[in-house]
């Protein structure tokens, strides 16, 4: 009899096999996910990821849903919702490219409401947000008619419609059109209103307070209402606020009223537009230009934040009604002075049965941080936004532990000097050393076996200390702002933070950087480790250096950023040190003059003389010049220009320039071929890769990439790509450069891989010259198809090289791909069958899931990679910046020195003990069997 299950159907009853009923059951089981992904025991183990949403440009408190959260809009084109109580991302949308579009509008209500333009007549993009889980409700675009006459746009939600208010210039006739739209769909887009508004020109300020469009124009100001029907103008004369009209500035109010500021010098006047007039608030405030309006109860209050002290930030608020002070708002709050003038976004008020009257005040700061605060003088949380736009990173070793830098400094010779600068080879000094190194070794170990803690270094007891595979680093960043940052490598936490004012980075091209470099790492104890960075003046566009220890962040000697008086040409870091292991800096100047930084590196550039030679390129004009080093009779350290080659012939512009990775090392001369016979490589440490972009009628866009040796000025090759154009991203490492292009005629991205050769008989095996004319190279290239955007690549190294090269690719989808030489390896044959240890040529390369770094972490606006070697051979650690930031560390051949983490310790030395009994006793069963021949 077959079995059966009965269920039950409405009011009747149905009769279901036991072959469905496991159907079903098997098609329930199958909803589960019964894996997240690969390995999942090693997510954040070795790897860690930091969102962030940029500079700050509009914000709003949420007040509506039960949750409450704050909505802001960024530089970088995010719209965001940050948790009141943590700081902490709710949801976030990276919209366009900044420099295609800007969000311009922002609303908070039911809905989010936001407003990106793309040019000042268009297109516009209105879109609705979700403000729990910042999902897209909805969106619509539109354009203006006519964009020829356009002088201002802006924008204000009234009465649960939208309205675009257009100032126009026409000749001598000025108007403001006002159209109104439906929020969610856009409909209505023929009703305009022109008004008349021939107060409006070029000189003229006019600036949009819900619903008045105030506009100051020579003696007096002029407001109108855009909103209601009858379009009422109201005047106010400049004299009844100033008795001297001069140099007045109108600054808009954020705020719920229509409120702006008159400031003359150091006075601010408030003006209040009514239904009927526009009137006089107070007689004066002096102060900061740092204002806020919101609702206080049933009235409303002026919020006012003011920089006493570097460190002391005091807010204070005011009833607009009377101007009487409010107590409840006063606050004197222990700001940090590394973050700058701050500036009020937005604010609001709560009352609570047990604390009363509670205010959250959101605040930007000069270093683009977001800070929220809490009347009573407490800041509830900071986020350190200028880490979305990081522009120079470095990787430096810690320091040793105590143990270790007592050792140290027991057989370093330098520190053991006498008076007169000899290296002490007494013997009784030398057992002394010895004796007191060994009992403070004995010392250490007691108190480990105790169980009793020592005293540690400052270092030491905040773990900023040297592992044993030099794993454990701190990341050194500076940021667009001229914030400085120290961070552990171990879980991303910030250790230290300085910031420098008035400063602005080097702009080469598209790109921006500040240049950062390692005069001395931390090995060479006991001197401290040391990093300068060179930044340019905001003002004078004149050289800054700024020279601090990147362990604690402090300027070395106390001293901060140092004004040098010229303009940069060129940097350069010397390749020895001085006696303290300190690496000099060549600066040269608009003058070709050179200048070294510190002096004690002049005997090293005396010795260097003639190995020492610069180069330089101008991104505008696409001229590339050489330099030569020497002293003239005033025993002044000059630039000759030896050699000059201008790629601007054909209207070619430099975009990108590209040098060796100074920490490289080159493993093998040679690459090994099938025959045995040996390919020896070009390997030229002078060798700089320069990318130009030319427009032409033909081909639309011409990309050409030139090697060109720095110190001879000769091209040692060069290659042209027709109607291809950027992003273009390249990578030059040993004898091989890869870079990755966009070809308009097939609309897609390729890579094209290079490779130098200088054939089966090597001209040098000690050391290459420059000098020596040697003969051009043999040239393996090949091109690929890559099935994604490239936002920027990088190149795995390690501290011996002899680990394989992979080559790192972020891309457009938020992941980083980790790309093995071998598929862009120019040597793969078409012909089969391959060489031995070449993969066969096939065009499209594959973009393997498994092969993103980042595996489900997606990354937005990933703008570069670093990547330095640790103490394993088989390691390189990477550091991911952009709009996020992630760390990781890979092996492209895996750990192959570095044994498993299921390694069975307890199997092997049971092993180890058998093997060794094992030889012991066979041992003795052969000397009895040689006893017993012997007496035979």
């Amino acid at each position: 009899m077959e079995l059966s299950r009965w269920r039950l159907k409405g009011n009747n009853f149905s009769f279901m096999t036991d072959l469905q009923f496991f159907q079903y059951l098997f098609i329930l089981f199958g909803l589960f996910n019964l894996s997240v992904c690969l390995f999942e025991d090693q997510i954040g183990k070795f790897d860690w990821k930091q969102n962030y949403v940029g500079k700050l440009k509009l914000s709003q408190f949420d007040t509506v849903s039960t949750a409450k959260r704050i909505i802001v809009v960024t530089e970088e084109n995010v719209v965001a919702a940050l948790h009141l109580k943590t700081g902490q991302i709710i949801w976030r949308q990276v919209l366009e490219s900044a420099n295609r579009s800007q969000i311009d509008f922002l609303h908070v209500d039911s809905e989010v409401i936001t407003i990106s333009a793309f040019s000042l007549s268009g297109p516009y993009l209105v879109r609705g947000w979700e403000p729990i889980s910042g999902g897209l409700l909805w969106e619509w675009t539109f354009t203006l008619a006519k964009s020829t006459d356009v002088k201002q746009v802006d924008w204000l939600i009234s009465h649960g419609r939208l309205y675009q208010v257009v100032a126009k210039t026409t000749g001598q006739d000025s108007y403001l059109e006002v159209t109104s739209y439906n929020t969610r769909t856009g409909q209505n887009r023929g009703s305009s209103a022109r008004i008349q508004a021939p107060w409006i020109s070029d000189s003229s300020k006019c600036i949009l307070s819900n619903p008045h469009y105030i506009c100051l124009n020579s003696q007096k100001i002029i407001s109108v209402d855009v909103v209601s029907e009858s379009n009422l103008v109201y005047t106010f004369p400049l004299v009844d606020a100033f008795e001297n009209t001069e140099n007045v500035e109108l600054i808009s109010v954020n705020g719920p009223l229509p409120i702006v500021i008159l400031k003359q010098g150091p006075v601010h006047k408030f003006i209040k537009i009514t239904e009927q007039r526009i009137q006089l608030l107070n007689d004066e405030i002096h102060g900061h230009q740092n204002f806020l309006v919101m609702p206080y109860g049933d009235d409303y209050c002026l919020l006012q934040a003011n920089l006493r002290t570097p460190e002391l930030l005091e807010i204070s608020g005011t009833l607009l009604s009377d101007f009487s002070p409010i107590d409840e708002l006063s606050s004197k709050i222990a700001y940090p002075k590394t973050q700058g003038v701050p500036i009020l976004s937005s604010s609001f008020c709560s009352t609570r049965k047990d604390k009363g009257v509670v205010c959250r005040f959101f605040l930007s700061t000069e270093d683009e941080a977001m800070v929220l605060l809490q009347n009573g003088g407490k800041i509830i949380w900071t986020r350190e936004e200028s880490l979305a736009n990081i522009i120079s990173v470095d990787l430096l070793d810690l320091p040793v532990s105590d143990l270790d830098a007592s050792i140290e400094k027991e057989f370093d010779n330098k520190a053991n000097t006498n008076s007169l600068g000899l290296i002490s080879t007494n013997i009784f000094d030398m057992l002394q050393r010895r004796l007191t190194s060994q009992i403070s070794q004995l010392q250490a170990l007691l108190l480990t076996v105790f169980g009793i803690t020592a005293p540690q270094s400052k270092n030491q007891a905040a773990g900023l200390v040297r592992d044993e595979f030099g794993l454990h680093k701190m990341i050194v960043v500076a940021t667009r702002i001229g914030k400085v940052f120290g961070i552990d490598n171990k879980n991303g936490d910030i250790i230290w933070q300085q910031r420098l004012e008035n400063i602005k980075p080097f702009t080469l091209g598209d790109k921006q950087s500040y240049p950062l470099f390692v005069q001395r790492t931390t090995r060479h104890f006991p001197h401290p480790a040391q990093c300068t960075l060179l930044a340019r003046d905001q003002a004078t566009n004149e050289g800054v250096i700024f020279t601090f220890n990147p362990i604690t962040g402090l300027p070395i000697n106390g001293i901060g950023p140092i004004r040098l008086g010229y303009r940069l040409k060129q940097l350069m870091l010397l390749p020895e040190g001085d006696n303290n292991a300190l690496r000099g800096i060549l600066l040269l100047d608009e003058n070709n003059n050179v200048h070294i930084t510190p002096e004690s590196a002049i005997p090293v550039v005396r010795k260097m003389l003639k190995q020492i030679y610069l180069f330089s390129a101008d991104y505008s004009t696409g001229l590339v010049s050489g330099y030569s080093v020497a002293f003239n009779s005033l025993n002044e350290l000059k630039a000759t220009q030896t050699w000059r080659l201008k790629l601007s012939g054909r209207g070619q512009q430099i975009i990108d320039v590209v040098v060796k990775n100074p920490l490289e090392r080159v493993h093998s001369q040679g690459r090994v071929l099938a025959d045995r016979s040996v390919l020896f490589k070009y390997i030229n440490p002078n060798l700089v890769a320069i990318a130009t972009q030319a427009m032409d009628p033909v081909h639309r866009q011409i990309l050409s990439i030139y090697l060109i040796d720095v110190v001879s000025g000769s091209v040692i090759f060069s290659v042209t790509h027709k109607r291809a154009r950027g992003p273009i991203h390249i990578v030059h490492s040993e004898n091989w450069l890869t870079y990755c292009y966009f070809n308009d005629k097939w609309r897609r991205t390729e890579i094209a891989t290079l490779e130098l050769y200088e054939g089966k008989v090597q001209s040098n095996s000690t050391a290459f010259s420059s000098l020596n004319s040697p003969k051009l190279p043999m040239i393996e290239r090949q091109a690929y198809i890559m099935p994604a955007t490239i936002l920027t690549m990088k190149e795995t190294i390690t501290e011996k090289g002899i680990t394989s090269k992979h080559i790192l690719m972020a891309l457009s989808n938020g992941g980083i791909l980790e790309m093995p030489w071998m598929f862009l390896d120019p040597r793969r044959p078409v012909s089969t069958p391959p060489e031995e240890g070449v993969v066969p040529y096939i065009p499209e390369l594959p973009v393997p899931s498994e092969a993103m770094l980042n595996y489900n972490q997606s990354l937005s606006s990933i703008r570069g990679i670093q990547t330095v070697p640790s103490g394993l051979e088989s390691t390189s650690l990477v550091f991911a910046y952009g709009l996020d930031i992630f760390y990781t560390r890979v092996a492209p051949s895996k750990t192959f020195d570095v044994l498993k983490d299921d390694f069975d310790y307890y199997l092997i030395t049971l092993v180890l003990l058998g093997l060794t009994a094992a030889s012991y006793i066979t041992r003795y069963l052969a000397s009895r069997k040689a006893l017993k021949q012997a007496w035979k």
